[in-house]
């Protein structure tokens, strides 16, 4: 059965979905004959269309263009820091942003109708402060001691900032795809990380795709964004808040006393510190142990060996789960859903998983 449609409707869903003329006429030879209207899509094509461009089915029927208003993340951290791709975002991080604005907009009406106080390190540092004040403020606000990695196990240290980040009122979700749809991946060329600012419910969204040392540095980069209070970047501030990550994660002291026993020997470092070697590189270069174009090599050499490997493969659903869904917004969700606050159908739309798979995660997270 063939269907008559709109072809500005056609024409707005290929440029929503980032679409090429050589991607769409690969899939869809009659293309340029539906905008003619010389021919009609059948029910099925219009349907192959849908999935194709990731726009709803009944989008397509519309008689004139729908005016769905594109999520902004002022700017975000990418492998580089170049920055966003002049034709805007992909489809699979636009998504992304739109569901973390959603389940952040109910977090915060939520927190508001239950009398939660507002989140309070948000702004107490700004750019112009002496480093090594800023690095006590935010060692004193997580409630952690310098040496952190002496008191947390190998292959915990995500978890180990995590928890005493969400413990300050931040929700923080972690995924390399589109909501649970393996197809749909999220690339690490394009963003590895964004904050969305709210009062009740700061956001942090890290890319799953990325290795676990990547991910651990994101997620302190994005949280000095949320302690100066942005979302929005200006000059200078990437590089800035590079710094103070880095120097969170190794201290330069600790960095000083292992780089004298043994000088540019950053495998010897990076079995001290458990954290990406980019990191190293950087603490380095700040305390001027290596010069701007040592630096550059290294981080070519590094990123060159990054793209050769297969970084933030597969992995264990259930394990997996609880950070795409975010350990702390889960548990809100579930709880609302008691409190006869929430009825099952939302619960289900705001994390993205419904049925077995549901109540999986809200026993697992009742055992926690």
């Amino acid at each position: 059965m063939q269907v008559t449609v709109n072809p500005k409707v056609l024409e707005w869903a290929f440029s929503y979905a980032r679409k090429t003329q050589r991607e769409i006429l690969r899939k869809f030879p009659m293309y340029e004959k539906w905008l003619t209207e010389e021919k009609k899509p059948t029910i099925h094509q219009l349907e192959e269309v849908a999935k194709f461009t990731e726009v709803p089915f009944g989008y397509l029927l519309l008689q004139e263009v729908p005016r769905i208003p594109e999520e902004k993340v002022k700017d975000f951290r990418t492998i580089q820091n170049r920055g966003q791709r002049p034709e805007g975002y992909s489809t699979e991080l636009r998504d992304t942003i739109q569901t973390m604005r959603e389940r952040q907009e109910w977090l915060s009406e939520y927190k508001k109708e239950n009398f939660y106080a507002p989140v309070t390190f948000l702004g107490t540092i700004n750019s112009d402060m002496d480093e090594t004040m800023i690095d006590s403020i935010i060692r004193k606000t997580l409630n952690i001691p310098i040496d952190w990695f002496n008191h947390c196990k190998k292959g915990e240290e995500l978890n180990y900032f995590r928890t005493r980040i969400e413990a300050l009122g931040v929700v923080v979700f972690i995924n390399g795809i589109v909501g649970n749809n393996t197809h749909r991946k999220l690339n690490i060329e394009e963003f590895r990380g964004f904050t969305l600012l709210d009062p009740y419910a700061p956001l942090i969204f890290v890319n799953g795709a990325d290795t676990s040392n990547g991910r651990l540095f994101t997620l302190l980069h994005e949280l000095i964004h949320l302690f100066l209070n942005q979302e929005a970047l200006d000059d200078g501030t990437e590089s800035f808040c590079n710094r103070i990550a880095a120097g969170i994660l190794v201290p330069h002291d600790l960095f000083l006393a292992e780089w004298n026993k043994a000088p540019e020997d950053f495998e010897h470092l990076a079995e001290v510190f458990p954290v990406s070697k980019l990191v190293l590189y950087r603490v380095a270069l700040t305390l001027d142990l290596i010069s701007q174009d040592q630096w550059k090599k290294l981080h070519f050499g590094f990123l060159q060996q990054i793209k050769k490997s297969n970084i933030g493969g597969g992995g264990n659903f259930n394990y997996i789960l609880p950070n795409r869904i975010g350990h702390s917004f889960s548990r809100f969700v579930f709880n609302a859903l008691r409190e006869g606050n929430l009825m099952y159908t939302d619960a289900y739309h705001l994390l993205g998983i419904k049925g077995k798979t549901f109540q999986n995660a809200m026993n697992k997270a009742e055992a926690q």
